[in-house]
């Protein structure tokens, strides 16, 4: 059997993602553009306005929160999370998340998971290893990150999704996903960098880029990979050309997208 899905991205970490009447959206970041957000160790200026309706966001079903950071849960996204949808989120993204009025916020550690059902579904939720950064001190700095395995199950179709979040390639990572299969894979890249210059160099990438996903796409084999969190901020310091080629180079199961821009596929069971 197959699910009909459309896919949304509105921006940096943001998309809306909706199939057999499910609802999920990811990490809401909608500061206009203009707005500099301040990491103690450097700012950061976003560049493009975030594109959506503001029925988007209505509904969701379920959210998403990979972590607490301004360029991944702003006090303007924090606004359009309905207090009836699930929410789940890594422990750093709860106090802000407390300033809202939400019936249920369910966080996660590393390996832990959640079951629930909606419209039809069986959905299981995993927090997966993140780690923030190639450099150990950065990465121990930037603070806890969840990547997230959601699996999608009705009696005819299993449908799995592995969103990994602010990561970059350690053994912790790929040993999370050995053995499993991937359907749709929606990686964060833009090498986001604290600051720009010698000194983000020096320090080192804190996030994926097109040339470094290639292991994991190697690993879990996705039918589609969507990224998103590139170009939005200052600090995401890979050139768009370069997400361009890749897919380019990979046809159809690699889909580059506009903010504001809206998709639709459809995914066949593994089953």
């Amino acid at each position: 059997m197959a699910v009909d899905f459309s896919f949304k991205w509105i921006g940096g970490a943001t998309w809306i993602l909706e199939g057999g009447g499910l609802k999920i959206a990811c990490d809401p970041v909608l500061s206009p553009s203009g707005t500099v957000q301040d990491y103690f160790w450097f700012k950061s200026k976003r560049r493009e306005e975030p594109e959506y309706e503001t029925g988007d966001f209505k509904d969701v079903d379920l959210w998403l929160i990979t972590h607490g950071h301004e360029d991944h849960l702003d006090e303007a996204g924090l606004d359009f999370i309905d207090k009836k949808s699930v929410v789940i989120t890594h422990k750093n993204g709860l106090p802000k998340l407390k300033k809202t009025k939400l019936d249920e916020i369910t966080t996660l550690s590393w390996g832990e998971v959640v079951r629930l059902t909606s419209k039809g579904f069986k959905i299981t939720v995993e927090a997966m290893p993140a780690v923030h950064g190639v450099n150990p001190l950065v990465a121990l700095l930037a603070g806890g990150v969840n990547g997230y395995w959601v699996t999608l199950e009705k009696p005819d179709d299993k449908i799995s999704i592995y969103i990994p979040s602010d990561t970059v390639i350690k053994k912790k990572v790929i040993d999370s996903l050995e053995g499993r299969k991937c359907d749709l894979f929606i990686p964060n890249l833009g090498a986001a960098r604290i600051g720009a210059g010698i000194r983000g160099r020096l320090l080192m990438d804190l996030t994926l880029t097109a040339e470094k996903i290639g292991k994991i796409i190697e690993v879990i084999n996705p039918k589609i990979t969507i990224p998103v969190h590139f170009g939005t901020f200052s600090h995401y310091t890979e050139p768009v050309d370069k997400i361009r080629a890749l897919a380019e180079e990979a046809g159809d199961k690699v889909k580059m997208l506009k903010p504001g821009q809206e998709i639709k596929f459809t995914l066949w069971s593994r089953q």
